[in-house]
């Protein structure tokens, strides 16, 4: 099952069923309350762990049975199911915490909080919440005007992953998606990583801060796309641009195949240039980023879908980075 959702897991969404058809779709945002009585109607426990010793007499073998040290056994306190084996350093993260942090960091009065989705997966060793943000981080980079609507946190009961917030375009309904949200927010460095030895009030703390920091970066962004706006580049200038940010090999250094997909490549960036994403704006510099952005989503070549899915997600801050910095070299001259 690749959604990776078993029969001892339950998930909820608001209004939207997700892929797969499974869990209870609500028509209107829960509660806390209702949203946990659904997703996550049980803790995380730890519990020693023994180890079986076999000691040879003169009576024949004994068996017993010692602690191990060091080690202990996450499992669910509603069932006993084993979820994953950790070191007694690990501060387990209850789900109780997850709806604690979603109320924290939005600030808002109780029962506003809009819960969009919430489960678990693989029998509770990984459980998620996924909040609608009543402030949406809006992000002038993307080529459509998007926004990045959701806040989620992600952890895992069993010791393979950490306890993360992410700001993330991604509406989590399973595992698959799980690890889309992980990617969005990474590649955006969206991503908080909790430390499990932290207290609740830490935690909580760090969550705010860190989705403070995402809105003042994004703040600063916005004054960099405003600067791009007013930043008129002429005719020549474009051009410069399209050749600099899809360069050539060196004259001989290629075969004429080469040469030609350099020059399919830079028609397709002088198309968007020119085309209709770009109306008004074809002649500054935030045209410039534009265009890249939607070249390295939609049309840079890819040698399968995995390669472009990647590409989307984990380069285009990268090629975005790039491009600003082309344009400012441009228009110093």
């Amino acid at each position: 099952m690749s959604h990776e959702i078993t029969t001892r897991d339950n998930l909820f969404t608001v209004r939207e069923p997700a892929w797969h058809g499974l869990g209870d779709v609500l028509t209107d945002y829960p509660s806390r309350a209702q949203a946990q009585a659904i997703a996550h109607p049980w803790e995380v426990q730890q519990e020693p762990i023994y180890r079986r010793v076999v000691t040879v007499t003169e009576d024949g073998p004994v068996e017993t049975f010692t602690e191990m040290p060091g080690w202990l056994l996450n499992s669910r306190d509603d069932d006993q199911e084993p979820l994953g084996v950790v070191t007694d350093s690990y501060a387990p993260v209850t789900n109780t915490t997850l709806y604690d942090i979603a109320e924290a960091i939005e600030g808002a009065a109780d029962g506003s909080v809009r819960f969009e989705t919430g489960g678990s997966l693989k029998g509770g060793r990984k459980v998620w919440l996924l909040v609608r943000l009543d402030e949406p981080l809006l992000l002038p980079g993307d080529p459509n005007g998007a926004t990045i609507p959701y806040y989620a946190l992600q952890n895992s009961h069993d010791g393979s992953g950490s306890f993360r917030g992410q700001a993330t375009m991604t509406r989590i309904v399973c595992d698959n998606t799980a690890q889309m949200a992980d990617l969005d927010a990474q590649a955006r460095d969206m991503e908080f990583v909790f430390r499990h030895t932290s207290t609740i009030a830490e935690r909580i703390e760090d969550a705010k801060n860190a989705l403070a920091g995402w809105r003042m970066a994004i703040t600063a962004w916005h004054s960099t796309a405003d600067r791009l706006v007013e930043l008129a580049l002429d005719d020549d200038q474009v051009e410069r641009f399209v050749t600099e940010f899809i360069p050539a090999p060196p004259p001989h250094a290629a075969s004429d195949r080469v040469m030609a997909n350099v020059e399919d490549a830079r028609n397709q960036l002088r198309f968007i240039i020119s085309g209709p994403t770009c109306a008004e704006i074809e002649n500054t510099g935030w045209g410039m980023v534009q265009a890249s952005i939607e070249y390295g989503q939609h049309y840079r070549k890819a040698q399968s879908g995995e390669s472009r899915f990647k590409r989307a997600y984990l380069d285009s801050s990268i090629l975005t980075a790039d491009a600003v910095e082309l344009v400012h070299a441009i228009a110093r001259g």
